[in-house]
């Protein structure tokens, strides 16, 4: 029900009479992300100064209020009135069975971040070329960076002004896949003959691509770090900041390429490694880890999944037998459930930081110290729940490499340092693309391609080629076809 409420404001115009203004008032049913009814309504309002634009607008509303009430659904009206999010669940329900679930899970991400607040309830035909275009130029935009710290915002001081937000861009990598995503949700509705075509096609010949960033910088670029920086790392992780098992897992993503959540989802039994030192050992991909939110108002809680892919998927990962040696140093002296629970996570969770009740260098520590040391440290991690990468990313990873004057790397960057360290080596590239997981060896080329040192390159053993003489072509006799 719509109605126009008449109201008058404590403003006086220019003849001294009270300025009086015209409220439209209506209920509309509640929607979720996907558009669908909750069964809730809420009232809206919208305030008009003269009465003939109130009832213009009423008259609008009350017509809406009808087709959503008494249109058959059947009609291509019905269609073209029905919201984003009802094709976006079709779309999602229709991918069951036929790719991978951490896929489908990574498009509803996509929707819920980037799509449905913009276009989860608006009619699907009232979508315009220029509203993708404006979508399109919003995620471009800078905007502040999130913050990771689980712990909550951070309390400042009284009187102390709270640090101004980092601006950043999002990638144009990202864009991408978002404006796909809502291209694949609206081909269901072009399929429906809810509309005729799709805006987000007609609207192609804007680029994606971010030539420069907010602050004049150029384009984020891979940062393949080289061993003797992944060795810097380490050494500056384990003695400044006092943590040797985060500084042993970043030289292990360095050194097999796993994705993040990948490495958050290894697990003791994954590990395979010898008795004999100097050994290759190995590892296996076959699970994925994240923290997820279920809803808007509930807690991140992790979840397991697949690979991305399913060449990613049981893949087995060799290891350089130091490597190797480390790895089982590690997992006879420091993790204190690896000869017990297979299923125990391989790098753990930060519970708390190291308070140390003794102080000075190692050397300098009665064995009772020592011992007193190594089981604060050992304490402070959280050995039930996986690593979260995100926290070594930010405390230790960043820190690291700001410190070393590395400049701007990612933690992904450590699966390119893989691959790029495997290709100058001399490995196969189709070896390392299954290394990698990726689903076609061309992904690895057209990726990692560049990266190839030419210094590293071994030229083909060709030999010089050499002309025949004149008489060694005289003596050739041309063989002829036998005559009977």
């Amino acid at each position: 029900m719509a109605y126009i409420r008449k109201r008058t404001t404590g403003q006086l115009d220019k003849h001294g009479d009270p300025v009086v203004s015209y409220q439209v008032v209506w209920r509309e049913p509640v929607r979720d992300e996907f558009g669908a009814p909750t069964g809730k309504f809420k009232q809206t309002s919208e305030t008009f100064p003269t009465e003939r634009k109130a009832k213009a607008r009423l008259r609008k509303v009350e017509d809406a209020l009808d087709d959503a009430r008494g249109v058959d659904p059947s009609s291509q009206k019905a269609k073209a009135n029905r919201p984003l999010g009802e094709y976006a669940k079709q779309y999602l329900d229709s991918l069951a069975g036929t790719v991978d679930a951490s896929t489908v899970d990574g498009y509803a991400n996509i929707y819920r971040r980037h799509i449905a607040p913009t276009f989860g309830s608006t009619p699907v035909a009232a979508i315009t070329t220029a509203d993708v275009a404006r979508l399109r130029a919003n995620l471009l935009a800078p905007h502040a960076q999130r913050s990771f710290v689980t712990r909550g915002v951070p309390r400042h001081k009284k009187g102390r002004k709270p640090a101004k937000p980092t601006m950043v861009q999002r990638s144009p990598k990202t864009v991408k896949h978002v404006l796909g995503t809502l291209k694949r949700v609206l081909d269901v509705a072009v399929d429906d003959q809810a509309i005729p075509s799709n805006p987000v096609v007609a609207g192609r010949r804007h680029s994606t691509k971010r030539r420069t960033s907010s602050d004049g910088r150029k384009p984020f670029k891979h940062r393949p770090l080289s061993g003797s920086e992944v060795a810097a790392l380490h050494d500056w992780i384990a003695n400044q900041r006092g943590n040797p098992v985060y500084a042993l897992s970043v030289v292990f993503a360095a050194y097999t390429g796993v994705r993040v959540a990948e490495l958050q989802g290894l697990q003791v039994g994954d590990v395979t490694l010898s008795e004999i030192p100097g050994t290759v050992g190995s590892v296996r991909i076959v699970r994925t880890k994240k923290k997820v939110r279920a809803a808007e108002d509930e807690p991140l809680a992790w979840t397991e999944g697949t690979p991305k892919s399913d060449a990613s998927t049981d893949r087995v990962i060799p290891l350089a037998p130091w490597l190797a040696d480390d790895l089982r140093d590690y997992l006879t002296g420091v993790h204190p459930f690896a000869h017990k629970y297979w299923h125990a996570p391989l790098f753990p969770g930060r519970r708390t930081r190291l308070a140390n009740s003794a102080t000075g260098p190692e050397s300098d520590l009665s064995e009772e110290e020592a011992q007193l040391r190594q089981a604060e440290f050992i304490a402070s991690f959280d050995w039930a729940h996986p690593i979260v990468v995100d926290n070594v990313y930010h405390n230790y990873f960043q820190p690291a490499c700001k410190a070393l004057g590395l400049g701007r790397v990612r933690f992904y960057d450590l699966r390119h340092t893989f691959a790029t360290l495997a290709l100058s080596a001399g490995e196969h590239y189709m070896q390392v693309s299954k290394w990698l997981g990726h689903s076609s060896f061309v992904l690895t080329l057209t990726t990692y391609a560049d990266y190839i040192r030419e210094d590293d390159t071994a030229a083909p053993a060709f030999e010089r080629p050499r002309a025949k003489s004149a008489e060694a072509t005289r003596r050739v006799v041309p063989l002829s076809r036998r005559t009977v």
